[in-house]
């Protein structure tokens, strides 16, 4: 395993970090296998992982419940562990403590590592973050030792990821989307660089943008095969982010033990400026054969068009659902995508609240006709 600084926080994490999001599941498809998954957690750590992800509204609670048995005893100290407060749960500023103290409870540990504001957003940051001072809550935690590290997890457009780290200096490290597929989604390539320069650690999700870039279309695996390197899409994936010297941390969320074993190897291998001159083009040509998809909808996830007067995430629905669709013409997998890998409050209304209002067009900067778009989107998935 190799490790990376993250940040400035003066500690080295391992390139490939565990994310408790997507653990196995009993047969009844609720409840957690927590026999397989402390089992998992576990291997990771033996294989040097020493970042484990989790957060207060993950699978319920049960994945906080997964950390807090699976580090029972000597495995504690092995780690740095990570939990998060979900704004979007809370109806008074005192929820913040409440969520905490209900985390430490579930993972048994009296100090949590690195602690995030779960993923801010525009609604967030204006309706809860700002208005409840959960950023001064925070920071009062680190002050008595409660938590190691201040950060937040981000689901926005890169004007809110600058404003939101020039809102504290004292921020520790940051957690955002990102993949070789999603370059310019959300806190895109810039995102990582702003937050190097402000001195913090830079966690990753998404690496493998929920499955989907472990199971490429034809023409996106010829495009990357065609340098003969013929490595897994996940490795590709994988390698992508720790080419970026930026990145302290991949968080991989995985679902049996294979994944753990898989990624464990490809991290053996992991280094910043990995990728030869050959391969960051073969991304290249991968990124274009996905756009060049007939009906694909040309949205880069800039979030110009929010807030949507009828709430409608007008960019996870192009890309989580139909652009998927398009390539793999998988309506099943498509909706599975979708429904799995955002909260609610993430998906918004779905395509057919669209009312046509025309307020989206003129903010959109590839000038797509929003409305028009998301007709299709409706007429396809009856939603």
């Amino acid at each position: 395993m190799n490790y990376r600084p993250m940040g400035r926080t003066g500690v080295n994490v391992s390139a490939l970090g565990f994310g408790l999001l997507r653990l196995p599941m009993l047969a009844d498809g609720k409840t957690v296998d927590m026999d397989q998954s402390v089992a998992m957690v576990r291997r990771a750590i033996e294989g040097g992982v020493n970042y484990i992800d989790t957060g207060r509204v993950y699978l319920g609670g049960q994945s906080e419940a997964v950390a807090g048995k699976a580090l029972a005893g000597n495995w504690r100290d092995r780690v740095y562990l990570t939990s998060k407060a979900a704004w979007w749960i809370m109806e008074r500023p005192e929820d913040f403590e409440k969520q905490f103290d209900e985390s430490r409870r579930a993972m048994n540990t009296d100090v949590i590592d690195f602690y995030h504001i779960h993923m801010i957003m525009h609604r967030g940051w204006r309706e809860k973050v700002i208005p409840y001072k959960l950023i001064d809550k925070m920071m009062k935690l680190k002050e008595q030792g409660k938590i190691r590290f201040a950060g937040f997890s981000f689901h926005d457009r890169l004007q809110l990821f600058k404003e939101v780290l020039d809102a504290n200096p004292g921020w520790d490290f940051c957690l955002i989307q990102h993949n070789y597929l999603d370059y310019e989604y959300e806190a895109g390539v810039l995102g990582p660089k702003y937050a190097a320069a402000n001195g913090m650690g830079l966690a990753v999700m998404k690496p493998v943008r929920t499955g989907f870039l472990a199971n490429l279309p034809q023409s996106m695996r010829d495009a990357l095969r065609s340098t003969g390197v013929t490595k897994p899409d996940a490795e590709w994936a994988l390698d992508y982010l720790w080419d970026i010297p930026e990145v302290s941390v991949t968080v991989s969320g995985m679902g049996s033990m294979a994944d753990v074993e898989a990624n464990l190897d490809y991290a053996s291998r992991a280094k910043p400026d990995m990728l030869t001159p050959d391969e960051r083009e073969a991304l290249g040509r991968a990124i274009r054969a996905y756009r060049g998809t007939p009906g694909h909808v040309d949205c880069t996830g800039c979030y110009q068009c929010i807030p949507c007067p009828h709430n409608v995430a007008v960019g996870y629905i192009f890309a989580y659902v139909y652009n998927n669709y398009l390539l793999h013409r998988n309506k099943e997998r498509a909706m599975f995508d979708y429904t799995t890998s955002m909260s609610p409050i993430q998906r918004g209304a779905p395509a057919s609240a669209c009312v046509d209002c025309g307020e989206c067009l003129p903010k959109c900067p590839q000038k797509l006709d929003i409305p028009k778009h998301l007709k299709e989107v409706a007429a396809e998935f009856g939603f």
